[in-house]
């Protein structure tokens, strides 16, 4: 029988996964996977890509693959991860997620017998769970699935002799008849009594409405028995929810040691690279709502149009970085200063150096600040973090360093005057109104732009830049009366040391004056911000 495979000149044994690697259980080790076993993964999930081209008929566009690419690969090695896209409207989001869904529905069920150790979970086929706000939105992702295994081309695809499957739809259930796989649709409104199911993979569509208590306690645990990869896809709102919070931790995490991206975006900049339809659609809409409108910056340029009550923005983050700047490890033409958060509990003690133009204040007596590198010390092995900060100021003329004094900060500036002589430490109070007008002082000198840090290429792929950043994302702004307090969020992975340590850098300059000093001419406004 001549099938839409041997149409296409493809082999279904190559389809169907001969194995190429030996199975011995030295190959499905336990987390983390070793190399043989971090090929393989590599190797099916690109099969399995292939497969979907030939299911659905196109092959995706760049900033689609990788995403798909993910997912797989999560459900492939039972990662358990949480996954989030943010991409602009009719940028193909849904459509990707369809995609892959569909492929793994028909093909992880039949590759379980050849591959028990790694498939045997989906022997009596995969679970799919397909949440949104309301019915209707979580329609949406659905019905493309439903498309995906009711087009003729892929009627044609499981009726072959070595597939031999149909789907059947009932009201909200889609399910293939022979491998058993099925895909459920259910609302993640706040007010609906959602029925507790047991799911491989769950995917929240329209992210961003999804109600946080209904999402973390209702959903969540429904992938709990089975390490179900999560796929959470939207875009930005007015507010942060649960969907911003899953993405600033992927972030997060992404830039933390042997850290996993799981967090994908296409805004429309990108989509129309690919897209000449979309290139039309989006000079459309620029004429009909204007292209700095509330909608078209939501829906198209992923901006978060967040409430008074963040720190900054990336759009503030990305005007103060100096993408000509590279890290400053050394530096001895002027008198630098230091600000140093010291751990407590499950944080880290931070060190942020930074240059000071002090010939030359602004009108209202405010200087220019620019950081030259960061040290981020983990644990709370005193002795040791002493000399690994007096090594990494070595190399700098530190004229000034200020350190919170809470807790062991006290000891910390009492040790480091000791070590470093010439220098003057500053242990500095952390009642409500020292803190407050650190931060108002910080925020006064972002306002002016008279701060700035490096942003070089080289230097985003930094761990510790991209740690900086995301904290500095993260952290929330309130007001206790007339005080204004800055912290990172009550959530998993949070932290402010980075953003503490800025604070009680900058805090320094406030009412210190440096005498008259010969500084050699400024390096630095030789670069552009903007470069």
């Amino acid at each position: 029988m001549t099938t839409l495979l041997e149409d296409r000149e493809v082999d279904l044994d190559d389809l169907d996964f001969e194995q190429q690697l030996t199975e011995d259980s030295s190959l499905f080790a336990e987390e983390p996977l070793d190399e043989d076993a971090v090929k393989w993964a590599q190797w099916i999930t690109e099969r399995i890509l292939y497969f979907m081209s030939i299911l659905v008929g196109h092959p995706l566009y760049p900033y689609q693959y990788k995403l798909a690419y993910r997912i797989v690969h999560s459900v492939v090695t039972n990662d358990g991860a949480e996954i989030t896209a943010l991409m602009a409207r009719q940028s193909g989001k849904t459509e990707t997620v369809a995609d892959v869904l569909a492929t793994l529905m028909i093909l992880l069920p039949r590759l379980a017998p050849r591959y028990p150790v790694w498939f045997s979970d989906y022997k009596d086929g995969v679970m799919i769970g397909c949440f949104a706000p309301t019915d209707e939105q979580a329609q949406t992702l659905f019905s493309r699935i439903v498309q995906r295994l009711t087009s003729p081309q892929a009627l044609e695809l499981l009726a072959d002799e070595e597939i031999n499957d149909r789907p059947v739809a009932k009201g909200k259930l889609l399910e293939l008849v022979q491998c058993k796989s099925f895909v459920r649709l259910q609302t993640a409104h706040p007010k609906a009594s959602i029925e507790s199911k047991t799911y491989h993979i769950i995917v929240i569509d329209e992210a961003q409405d999804c109600d946080r208590k209904v999402v973390r306690k209702s959903i969540h645990p429904m992938g709990a028995s089975t390490n179900a990869t999560r796929i959470k896809i939207g875009t930005p709102s007015y507010t942060k929810g649960e969907f911003y919070e899953a993405i600033r931790t992927n972030k997060r995490k992404e830039g933390s040691r042997g850290g996993v991206k799981n967090h994908f975006e296409a805004n429309w900049r990108e989509v129309i690279k690919y897209n000449k339809k979309y290139r039309k659609f989006i000079a459309k809409e620029k004429e009909d709502i204007g292209e700095d409108s509330d909608e078209f910056q939501l829906a198209y340029n992923l901006k978060w149009l967040l409430e008074r009550g963040m720190f900054t923005t990336e759009d503030q983050m990305d005007s103060l970085g100096d993408k000509g700047m590279h890290i400053i490890r050394s530096w001895k033409k002027s008198p630098l200063i230091a600000g140093i958060d010291v751990a407590r509990r499950q944080d880290s003690t931070v060190v942020t150096v930074g240059w000071v133009d002090w010939d030359m204040p602004d009108e209202s007596g405010y200087f220019d600040h620019r950081i030259l590198n960061w040290l981020e010390l983990h644990g709370d092995r005193w002795e040791e973090q002493y000399a690994q900060v007096v090594d990494f100021l070595a190399p700098y003329d530190i004229k000034f360093v200020a350190v919170d004094g809470q807790g062991m900060g006290d000891i910390f500036a009492d040790r480091l005057d000791r070590l470093m002589p010439g220098v003057e430490v500053y242990p500095l109070e952390s009642t409500l109104q020292e803190q407050s007008k650190r931060w108002k002082h910080l925020t006064t000198l972002m306002e002016r732009e008279l701060i700035s840090w490096p942003a070089h290429a080289e230097t985003r792929r930094l761990r510790t830049y991209k740690r900086f950043r995301a904290q500095m994302l993260d952290a929330e702004r309130n007001y206790k009366g007339k005080n204004m307090m800055v912290a990172a969020p009550e959530v998993a992975d949070a932290h402010d040391d980075y953003v503490d340590s800025l604070a009680l850098m900058t805090w320094l300059t406030k009412d210190i004056t440096m005498p008259e000093v010969e500084v050699s001419e400024n390096q630095f406004y030789a670069r552009s911000r903007a470069s």
